[in-house]
C-alpha cells in the first residue's frame, strides 16, 4: 500500500464532487427509490405528499433551488426560507418568480420556534451546519405540526469530514486498486486546521445528526445513501470518470460497488443519508423519560460546554484536539504557533 499523497486543498476549492456524475447521481436515487430513475424529491412526493402540503419551511436554502424544486413538483404550496448568507438570499429571491416564497436572512442561532406552524420542515445538506444542533433541532421539533414531516437529505458522515483510521484505509485500499489515471491526488482526511479556517461550521456536528433526530422526532424512514469510499476519492477528481469511455465506466461501476459493500460494513457505514422524521407518537411513561433525560444532557450540558470551551481554543472541539496531538504532522511550525495563540486567549481576561 502507498503512503497517503501530501496534497492538500481547501475543502471549499473544489470544483467537482461525487454528485457530479450520472451513474452516481444514479446510485444514490437506487439507493433511496429503489430505482436510478426516481430522485429523492419525486420518491418523497409519491410517499408522503400525494396532495401538497401547506406550509414548508426550508432551513440553510442556499440559492432557493430546493424550495422551487418542490413547489414545482407539487409536494408543498407554500414556503418560508432562510439563510445566513444575503447573497444567497438575493439569488434566491430574483429566481422565486410567482412562486409562494417567503425568505430571511438569518443563522440557525436567530431561527426561533413558530410552535405548530409547518406540516413540511425541509433540511438539504443544510443542518450539518448548525453548532448548536440539539438546540436547533428542539426549535425545529416545535414548529413542526403534529401530522407534519422533517425531511432530510444530509451528510452524516464524521463531524468536519475527520474521518477513521479504518475508513481511510478502506479508501487507500479502493484507491491502490484503480488504474494511475483514476487514482485522487489528494489526502484522504482534511486538514481540521484548514476546515476551521475555512467554514468553521462545516459540518461541524454532523456525526450527531440522527442521534439528534432520535431525541426530537420519530424516525419514519431512512435510507443509507453511502459515500464511505467514493465520497473522498471523488472529491475534485471527477474528470477522468466522466470520459465516456469503457474504462471509465467500467472503473466507476468498481468504485461504487465498493461504496456499496461499505454501507453495511461496520466502522465504515455511510456518509449520507435520506431521512424523514415525525413529531413523537405517545410512548411509554420509561422511554418518555429516558428520551427527557438524553434531550436535557446534550441540549442542556454538553452542547453549552464544548462551545463554550472551543471558542476559547480556536473553534476547535475536545475530539479535534485530541487528533491533532495524535496525527504527529500536526506539529509543525503554524500548529505551534496557533496553540500559543491559544494560550494567550486562555489567560486572558474576557
Amino acid at each position: 500500500m502507498s503512503s497517503e499523497p501530501a496534497a492538500r486543498v481547501d475543502y471549499y476549492d473544489a470544483t467537482t464532487f461525487w454528485n457530479s456524475l450520472e451513474p452516481v447521481v444514479g446510485h444514490m436515487a437506487r439507493r433511496v427509490s429503489g430505482t436510478p430513475d426516481e430522485w429523492w424529491p419525486a420518491y418523497f412526493k409519491r410517499l408522503y405528499c400525494p396532495v401538497p402540503r401547506r406550509r414548508g419551511l426550508v432551513i440553510g436554502c442556499g440559492n432557493g433551488w430546493v424550495e422551487r424544486e418542490l413547489i414545482d413538483l407539487g409536494v408543498v404550496s407554500k414556503v418560508d426560507a432562510f439563510d445566513i448568507d444575503p447573497a444567497n438570499i438575493a439569488a434566491a429571491e430574483a429566481a422565486r418568480g410567482e412562486r409562494a416564497i417567503t425568505y430571511e436572512v438569518r443563522s440557525f442561532e436567530q431561527f426561533a420556534a413558530r410552535p405548530d406552524t409547518y406540516d413540511l420542515i425541509i433540511n438539504v445538506a443544510a443542518l450539518h451546519h448548525a453548532k448548536h444542533l440539539y438546540a436547533t433541532t428542539q426549535r425545529l421539533a416545535e414548529s413542526l405540526c403534529a401530522d407534519g414531516v422533517f425531511l432530510n437529505w444530509e451528510y452524516i458522515g464524521p463531524s468536519r469530514n475527520q474521518y477513521t483510521r479504518r475508513q481511510v484505509a478502506a479508501m487507500e485500499l479502493m484507491r491502490e486498486s484503480l488504474p494511475r489515471r483514476f487514482r485522487s491526488p489528494y489526502a484522504l482526511r482534511h486538514d481540521v486546521l484548514m476546515m476551521t479556517s475555512a467554514d468553521p461550521t462545516e459540518a461541524v456536528h454532523s456525526a450527531e445528526i440522527p442521534r439528534a433526530l432520535r431525541l426530537y422526532f420519530d424516525v419514519a424512514e431512512r435510507r443509507d445513501v453511502g459515500g464511505a469510499i467514493a465520497y473522498q476519492l471523488l472529491w475534485n477528481n471527477t474528470a477522468e470518470f466522466a470520459a465516456d469511455d469503457p474504462e471509465a465506466r467500467r472503473w466507476l461501476a468498481h468504485l461504487m460497488a465498493g461504496d456499496e459493500q461499505a454501507i453495511a460494513t461496520v466502522g465504515l457505514g455511510t456518509f449520507f443519508a435520506f431521512i424523514v422524521a415525525r413529531r413523537p407518537a405517545t410512548a411509554p411513561a420509561a422511554i418518555r423519560l429516558r428520551r427527557a433525560i438524553q434531550r436535557w444532557w446534550w441540549r442542556s450540558v454538553i452542547e453549552p460546554i464544548r462551545e463554550r470551551l472551543a471558542r476559547r481554543v480556536g473553534g476547535l472541539y475536545p475530539v479535534e484536539l485530541a487528533l491533532l496531538i495524535r496525527d504527529r504532522r500536526a506539529w509543525r511550525p503554524r500548529v505551534a504557533a496557533r496553540a500559543a495563540r491559544w494560550l494567550v486567549r486562555l489567560v486572558r481576561p474576557h
